[in-house]
């Protein structure tokens, strides 16, 4: 296993022991386990293709949404409309609300 891979998923596990209610915001209490096991396997994925191992934030968020009962592609719908919601300028992007 890759050492990158495993000094991230100790900072996970420490972060998530330490603030056990911000677990509890993303998932289950009962898919805690699951829920580190698809973040090894996604890092070490990340690893392999030559990136950092920690996730990006989609990454994660689709974790989340998978174990909760949900498919990555119903949470498409909302990333669609917020990208909707942003031009892109000269000067950066810009949220239009």
């Amino acid at each position: 296993m890759n050492v990158d891979v495993e000094i991230y998923m100790n900072n996970v596990v420490k972060f998530f022991k330490s603030n056990p209610n911000d677990l509890l915001n993303l998932i289950p209490k009962d898919k805690e386990d699951e829920f580190y096991q698809k973040i090894r396997e996604v890092s070490s994925k990340n690893t392999e293709k030559g990136e950092d191992a920690p996730l990006t934030q989609k990454q994660i968020i689709d974790i989340c949404v998978i174990l909760n009962g949900k498919t990555p592609k119903e949470n498409k719908k909302l990333e669609e409309t917020l990208e909707s919601c942003m031009l892109d300028t000269k000067f950066g992007i810009i949220f239009l609300n």
